[in-house]
């Protein structure tokens, strides 16, 4: 049988080198820098919940061309959970390959601490594809190096895979559904199932305008068969 995570490793690693050679190839223009709010009731992430308590998430991040970089954090207002994320993402038409920095900075000398084995970063590649004529994309990311070991202590590369449709009904409203699924023995399924699915999500948006300003508000609700269990949450979001 084939090894799943092995395949996704291989295929990352390759998107890795490939793609600084596109950075320096795009042409010049001129940057911009972006930022982004989001308020949500709780957090869920692929299917699984980080906190039960509202968190705030912000987002910073200069784009130019093709290429993106960007710095992403989740902080609790029971102050339990903290997690700083740092992305960079390159897109050629439909697709888009990035490598993203987790990190939960509790202490800090983990900042620093980058050996494989100690560390408590990160490390994940990713590819996502966007479809022209239908509304649909494909996500799949693999963590290649840090804080996802077995058990017994080696790489695991969990490998999330997520597919998704949108429905727009206005400019206003719009729905969004989605699978995830656990590909290879990794943390989404506690490193004991070859496959899994772990994420069913449905999402509505409505875009509210107050004071001249767009207001998105999404309402979700995630089911996770691997677990058994289900959410539901709201998330407000603001964009400068």
């Amino acid at each position: 049988m084939c090894n799943v995570s092995a395949f996704w490793k291989s295929v990352f690693l390759m998107a890795a080198f490939v793609l600084p050679s596109m950075l320096y190839a795009q042409e010049e223009e001129k940057g911009s820098l972006y930022a982004t709010v989001d308020f949500s009731s709780k957090y869920v992430w692929r299917g699984s919940p980080f906190v039960d308590a509202p968190v705030v998430m912000p987002t910073v991040g200069f784009a130019k061309g093709n290429f993106d970089v960007y710095i992403w954090s989740a902080w609790d207002f029971e102050d339990t959970y903290r997690e700083v994320n740092i992305g960079v993402s390159y897109t050629m038409g439909n697709l888009t390959l990035g490598l993203m920095d987790y990190f939960y900075p509790w202490s800090k000398d983990d900042v620093f601490k980058l050996g494989n084995k100690s560390t408590t970063h990160q490390i994940e590649l990713m590819a996502d594809y966007e479809f022209e004529k239908v509304p649909v994309y494909i996500t799949a990311s693999s963590c290649v190096y840090g804080d996802d070991k077995n058990e017994k202590g080696n790489q695991a590369f969990s490998t999330y895979v997520e597919g998704g449709y949108t429905h727009e009904f206005n400019e206003k409203n719009s729905l969004d559904a989605f699978v995830g699924f656990s590909a290879g023995k990794g943390s989404y399924t506690d490193y004991t199932r070859n496959f899994g699915v772990v994420n069913l999500t449905a999402e509505y948006t409505r875009i509210f305008n107050v004071f001249n300003c767009n207001l998105p508000v999404t309402v979700s609700y995630t089911y996770n068969p691997y677990m058994e269990k289900s959410w539901a949450y709201a998330t407000l979001s603001l964009g400068f």
